[in-house]
C-alpha cells in the first residue's frame, strides 16, 4: 500500500514557480462600498482647567456689591485724587521755592563778592574830596609863574598826582565817578544842596556840583551833590 501511494505521488505533475496559481473568490463573499463621505471626528473639548473651577468657585461664593458701596468706592477714589494732586501742587511749590532759595543765595554770594570794598571804597571818598579841594583853591595866577612860586606849584602837582592814582585805582576795582554837570536833575544819583534861579540856564538842569558822584558795578555807591537851577517863575 505504502508502495503504491509513493507511485501515485510520483506520478502526479510538477508545478513549477513560473506557472501562476489562480485563485476564485467564492460566490458568497462580497465587499460592499459607499459613496457616503466618512464624518470627521469632532474635536475633543478641553477639560475646565482646576483654576477656571477655583474661579467659578470664588465668583459664586463672592458677595453681591450694592449700590450704595459702588458709591462709597467712587467717593473714595475721588477723595484720593484730590488729595494726591494738593500733594503734586505742594511738591511742586516746595521745588520752586528751592530753587528760588539758591538764586538767591547764588547772586547774594556774588553781590558778596562784588562789593566787598564798598564800605572801604566809600571811606577813600573822602580823601578824594579833601584833595580835589585842596587843588580847586590854589589860585591859577600862582601857578602861571613857575619860577616865583615854584615850591606852590610842585605841591600842586604832586596833589593832583595822588588824586588821579587814587581814581585810577578806584577804577580797577569797578569804582567809577560821574559828573552831572549840565544834566538833568535826577534823584536817583543826586542830591539838591541848594536851588536857585540862573540866567541863561534850564530850570531843572545841574549848573554846580560840590562833589561827584561814584558808581560801583553800576550801584550808586555815593550821589553827587549838586545845586540845580530854580524856575524863577515858581517865584
Amino acid at each position: 500500500m505504502i508502495r503504491s501511494v509513493f507511485a501515485g505521488a510520483c506520478r502526479a505533475p510538477f508545478v513549477t514557480a513560473s506557472r501562476a496559481t489562480t485563485y476564485k473568490v467564492p460566490a458568497h463573499v462580497h465587499r460592499f462600498y459607499s459613496d457616503k463621505a466618512t464624518p470627521e471626528a469632532e474635536p475633543a473639548q478641553p477639560a475646565p482647567s482646576a483654576k477656571s473651577a477655583e474661579e467659578k468657585q470664588d465668583a459664586e461664593a463672592a458677595p453681591a456689591i450694592s449700590a450704595q458701596d459702588v458709591e462709597k468706592l467712587k467717593q473714595s477714589i475721588t477723595e484720593k485724587d484730590a488729595k494726591l494732586k494738593e500733594l503734586k501742587d505742594a511738591y511742586l511749590r516746595s521745588l520752586a521755592d528751592a530753587e528760588n532759595i539758591r538764586t538767591r543765595a547764588k547772586t547774594e554770594v556774588e553781590n558778596t563778592k562784588t562789593f566787598a570794598i564798598q564800605k572801604f571804597a566809600k571811606d577813600l571818598l573822602d580823601t578824594v574830596d579833601i584833595l580835589e579841594l585842596a587843588i580847586k583853591h590854589v589860585p591859577q595866577e600862582h601857578l602861571a609863574d613857575k619860577v616865583a612860586n615854584k615850591s606852590l606849584v610842585d605841591l600842586f602837582e604832586g596833589v593832583d598826582m595822588t588824586k588821579s592814582n587814587l581814581l585810577r585805582t578806584l577804577e580797577r576795582h569797578g569804582i567809577e565817578t560821574f559828573d552831572p554837570l549840565d544834566q538833568p536833575y535826577d534823584p536817583n544819583t543826586s542830591h539838591a544842596l541848594y536851588q536857585a534861579p540862573i540866567p541863561g540856564k534850564t530850570p531843572g538842569h545841574v549848573f554846580a556840583v560840590e562833589k561827584r558822584g561814584y558808581v560801583i558795578k553800576g550801584r550808586v555807591l555815593r550821589s553827587a551833590q549838586v545845586g540845580v537851577v530854580l524856575d524863577a517863575s515858581d517865584n
